[in-house]
């Protein structure tokens, strides 16, 4: 036989009180459908007697309903009519719900529901809810409502809807309030023009929301500010400001107006063939109907060597951000949840920072928005309870885009961070983490311990800490030095294996011999890696032939041509082989990586000897990439990169650098107007990047 499904009155609360989370999602429920209903505001008013809240109130100017309407439409669980005016847009705005289950928000909030409402030209209605007595029906049916029409409104306007919750469920203490206030504030972006059509007034006859930071006074604390918009395949419209506090006098601010043709275009991680290398590739928006997103960040600078030179009270902004930092999404100027709270992290920002804190921001520092329009994005489909987009391939490729925007106002703000910190470190010397904190120990006990023998043993472990670890640590750059081309190393020989392989089983023995002396050449060329080498005069142009030889088929493969003057110029110089050779690897691996990143085609590398720089034979190296993305004196530091994603480590030149200087050398990242190239570069435009490896002159 056949059997239909019963639904029993539990089901309510279960899309109501159960399926939504808290109170401030519940009431955001309310707000969204005053915008559904065209409103221009909603009011929600906490009224108290005494200490105790006693109701809300949350009412708007929208279309309102007839007594039709909400026997066919408000009290239908599941109905499709806000579906419909997706589909039709019949209010002149897109709606933010479509499920048709938001109004059962109210059963999170009190047991006792007071719903008036009147449309232009209808007769006004009310609608009485008890939800105590669900729990005592058996049928659906057994669940009394009422409604019933008036001949007279009690509403302040000719039209709109009125919902007064009393008997309130939960504990509604002053922090609860206080958040709840943020999160209804937060439904309107703050990044919009505050004449938006649609705003939300929060109010209460106690002072429980007294002394709630403004958002404009907050917005105007961040010291990184970016905008941009991402359409289709590329990232226009760009802004980044640096926005030092007044108080910060030593430094300049700075605007940027503008993105490369190379950083212009969306980037994202893609699997790769060697497990320490992380590849790139382009993608568009435009494969999916996501439509242009815009994008407004408020990065907050909160290192203890400028914090205290903010003007603002630091608690208050502390607090703020503590409740309110995160990136959020609006469609149409009104917020998507869950986005920007503080359990989502949708953007992967702390877990990024996690894996690596150098190069990356957290959550906790950054105001951000994220606009949709909601007709352009209907590929990004709310779930169910209303607490995001479902994460299918149109949402990661969304989550893609906006983390690659991102990431370029981070690259830059990690630049004028350096330069901040540096300029503000009662150290200017230790910009490394570790020894500036250790630094920081030492004066914090010079000015506060007052016995001269403890303040005097305690500062000398402090130094001899300090000593160590600068000892380890310049141990650590030298394994590092190797360790660094391994990866590059083993991807040549795993490529001429994989060839061999398809020979040997295509019977293609005559190239077999060719690929084994290959592989062998390979294998010779990195163990110059592993052996240990004195300083002495050698030829730079040995150096640079082993390093050719050893990167040969990785220009092959990236279809890079190789210029070099090495057989025509002869000059000796005083350095270990495998130091040199190394750093020379470092500098070619850079080179390869931003040229081919680059999206022209005619890829040129040059390595040049010169005499050109006083006191040194120099190792230039150049290329006709994108040129460098950070400041010379940013660029050496560690744990610092200008690659897209943060995908690199920051070692490269840092090591480079400490390895020429641990060779009485140095590392110079040069300006093309410095040094007279030779005519080839000049003939090929081999002069965006430019880095000098100066060693002792024989």
């Amino acid at each position: 036989m056949n059997q239909s499904f019963i639904i029993t009155p539990r089901v309510i609360a279960h899309l109501g009180e159960d399926l939504i989370k808290n109170e401030s999602i519940a009431l955001v429920e309310l707000v969204k459908n005053s915008y559904d209903a065209g409103a221009s505001f909603c009011d929600v008013e906490f009224s108290f007697s005494g200490d105790t809240l006693m109701k809300i109130v949350v009412s708007d100017n929208g279309s309102g309903m007839d007594i039709q309407t909400v026997q066919n439409s408000w009290l239908v669980i599941g109905t499709d009519n806000k579906k419909k005016q997706l589909e039709q847009c019949t209010i002149g705005r897109m709606p933010l719900g479509e499920k048709g289950i938001g109004r059962l928000g109210v059963h999170k909030l009190g047991n006792k529901i007071h719903l008036e409402s009147k449309k232009d030209n209808c007769k006004p209605v009310e609608v009485d809810i008890n939800w105590t007595l669900l729990d005592k029906a058996e049928k659906v049916s057994d669940f009394p409502v009422m409604v019933k029409e008036n001949d007279f409104s009690c509403l302040q306007y000719d039209h709109g809807t009125k919902i007064t919750i009393t008997e309130l469920k939960g504990e509604w203490n002053r922090r609860k309030l206080r958040s709840v206030f943020r999160d209804l504030q937060s439904l309107n972006s703050p990044f919009v023009n505050r004449t938006d059509s649609f705003n939300v007034n929060v109010s209460s006859n106690s002072d429980v929301f007294q002394n709630l930071p403004c958002v404009e006074d907050i917005l105007n604390a961040a010291m990184y500010i970016g905008h941009c918009v991402i359409d289709g395949d590329q990232v226009c419209d760009f802004s980044y400001r640096f926005k030092p506090w007044d108080s910060l006098s030593n430094i300049s601010g700075r605007q940027v107006d503008w993105l490369d043709d190379n950083d212009s275009y969306l980037k994202r991680r893609k699997e790769a063939k060697v497990s320490n290398k992380v590849d790139l590739e382009t993608f568009s928006l435009s494969d999916y109907k996501i439509g242009k997103i815009t994008l407004d960040f408020y990065i907050f600078e909160k290192d203890t060597s400028v914090f205290s030179f903010m003007n603002m009270e630091r608690t208050t902004l502390n607090n703020y951000l503590r409740e309110n930092a995160g990136v959020r999404v609006y469609r149409d100027g009104v917020r998507v949840y869950n986005y920007g709270e503080k359990d989502s992290d949708w953007l992967s920002l702390d877990f990024n920072r996690l894996k690596r804190s150098g190069g990356n921001i957290s959550n906790n520092i950054i105001i951000g928005a994220v606009g949709l329009s909601r007709r352009d994005s209907v590929d990004l489909k709310e779930k169910t309870n209303r607490e995001g987009f479902i994460e299918d391939e149109a949402y990661l490729t969304f989550v893609d885009a906006v983390t690659y925007a991102l990431d370029l106002f981070v690259r830059l703000r990690n630049e004028d961070k350096m330069r901040l910190v540096s300029i503000y470190k009662k150290d200017v010397k230790a910009v490394e983490p570790v020894l500036s904190d250790l630094n920081s120990a030492i004066e914090i006990i010079q000015n506060k311990v007052d016995d001269t023998q403890t303040k005097n043993e305690l500062i000398y472990y402090l130094n001899r800490v300090n000593n160590q670890y600068v000892e380890v640590r310049d141990i650590l750059i030298r394994s590092a030095n190797a360790g660094l081309n391994l990866g590059g190393a083993i991807h040549e020989i795993d490529k001429q294996v994989s060839a061999l392989m398809s020979c040997v089983n295509n019977g293609q023995y005559d190239i077999v011999k060719d690929i084994a002396l290959h592989l062998e050449n390979i294998v010779n060329g990195y163990t110059v890696f592993l052996k240990k080498s004195v300083i002495k005069k050698t030829d730079l142009s040995t150096i640079i032939g082993i390093v050719i030889d050893n990167t040969r088929f990785r220009f092959q493969d990236h279809n890079i041509k190789v210029f070099s003057n090495r057989k025509l110029v002869s000059s000796y110089a005083l350095l270990s082989q495998t130091e040199s050779v190394a750093a020379l690897t470092n500098l070619i691996d850079n080179s390869i990586y931003w040229v081919s990143l680059s999206r022209s085609e005619d890829r040129k590398l040059g390595i040049y000897i010169s005499d050109e720089i006083e006191g040194y034979s120099s190792i230039i190296v150049c290329d006709n990439g994108s040129g460098f993305k950070l400041s010379p004196e940013i660029a050496i530091q560690p744990f610092v990169t200008g690659k897209p994603l943060n995908t690199g480590m920051g070692l490269g030149l840092h090591i480079t650098h400490e390895v020429m200087k641990a060779m009485n050398g140095k590392l110079i990242i040069l300006d093309k107007d410095e040094i007279n190239l030779p005519d080839s570069a000049k003939k090929h435009g081999i002069n965006k990047a430019l880095v000098a490896l100066c060693f002792p002159k024989a």
